[in-house]
Order: C-alpha cells, then sequence, then structure tokens
C-alpha cells in the first residue's frame, strides 16, 4: 500500500536515547488525535522502476481505510477483509486485515499502542531536533521493511518513509484534507462485481 516520505537513501534515521516507552507514547498520542482522517499523498520511489504516484487516504478507526490512486488498484478495507480491486484486469484480491504486513503504511496508522509495541521498536529520530519523528524497527526479522520513518506537522501525519533492506527507500508525503469530519460509510464498502477474477487469501 503506497506511503511514504524522503529520508537519507541508505542511512537509518538516528535515534535519541530517550526511553523507548516515552517516544511509543508520544507517538500514540498524536495517532489518537484523530478517529477519521482524509490525506492526499504523493509516493516516490527511487532506484530501479522509480515512479510517482498520487491519490488519496482515507482512515477511519479502528481498522477501515480507503486507497485511491489512478495508478493503482483500489484498496478497501471494511475493517475485516482488504479488498484490492485492478479494473484493467478485472481481478479482485482479498485478505484479512490482521494479516496485512504491519509496515503498510495505512496499517501502522490506525494500530493501538499495544500493537505498535509489538509490531516496532519506537523511538525519536535524534536528527530531527523535535519530538515529531519516530522511527519504527520491525521486531520480526522477515518483515521486508529495515525501518519505517514517520513524521507530523501540527500533529497530523505529514510523512512516512520505508527503507527496505535491499536499500529502497519509498517517500510518501502527506496532506491534511480533513480531520475528524464524519466520512461517508459507502467509502469502507465494496460491492464485488460480477464477471470478474476473485482471488481468496482469507
Amino acid at each position: 500500500v503506497p506511503l511514504a516520505g524522503a529520508a537519507p537513501a541508505n542511512v537509518a534515521p538516528a535515534a535519541d536515547r530517550l526511553p523507548a516507552a516515552d517516544a511509543l507514547t508520544a507517538l500514540m498520542d498524536r495517532l489518537n488525535q484523530f478517529q477519521q482522517l482524509h490525506l492526499r499523498f504523493e509516493q516516490r520511489v527511487t532506484g530501479p522502476g522509480a515512479e510517482r504516484q498520487q491519490g488519496d487516504l482515507y482512515l477511519q478507526r479502528p481498522a477501515q481505510f480507503r486507497l485511491e490512486s489512478l495508478a493503482q488498484p483500489l484498496v478497501v478495507s471494511d475493517g475485516e477483509t482488504i479488498y484490492e480491486y485492478d479494473a484493467l484486469l478485472a481481478q479482485l484480491k482479498l485478505q484479512s486485515f490482521d494479516a496485512l504486513d504491519a509496515s503498510s503504511p495505512a496499517k501502522v496508522l490506525l494500530m493501538s499502542k499495544a500493537e505498535l509495541s509489538a509490531s516496532f521498536a519506537v523511538t525519536f529520530d535524534a536528527a530531527s531536533g523535535t519530538a515529531e519523528h519516530f522511527v519504527l524497527v520491525p521486531t520480526e526479522s522477515t518483515s521486508l521493511i529495515a525501518w519505517v520513518r514517520m513524521s507530523f506537522a501540527g500533529g497530523v501525519p505529514s510523512q512516512i518513509t520505508l527503507m527496505t533492506h535491499s536499500k529502497m527507500p519509498v517517500s510518501i508525503s502527506l496532506a491534511l484534507v480533513a480531520l475528524n469530519e464524519a466520512l461517508p460509510s459507502s467509502l469502507f464498502e465494496f460491492e464485488i462485481p460480477e464477471g470478474i477474477d476473485v482471488i481468496d487469501d482469507r
């Protein structure tokens, strides 16, 4: 799922020595400011196959999101099932929300404190000089992501960077559209069209 923000290509952000519990609490304080969130994103991938994508991300706690982009399949989570619909291929992939990779930006933004603590070692990014930037290192050794850097502006997520173990950064810039304004329930619903190929991995 798209979503990230630029950082030095091959260098992990420097984590400071403040207790990890403080960083985790500070991150959750920011994430808990929203129940509904509409963000516009621009994603940049460097390296082979470099590309730029733009779209809209809608989030609603505890586990609903919608990702719209002209260049990517539509992705909808109704809280239990994730629908990834590619209209060009007439193909729909289904998976459970719980099975979504923990480093998926949409999932990270919707996590509870317990989920974050179980999935990541969370620290402040010391190089930033403020408490608005966080470094998340996956606790699972099988994760494809080496680290995630999350930045906030005015209490709202403004940038996310994911660095793969192969040193390919995915950079997502985020712009606020609406904060805690009621979102139509239809955004988080998906009606399966007739006659399409359905791959059910639930």
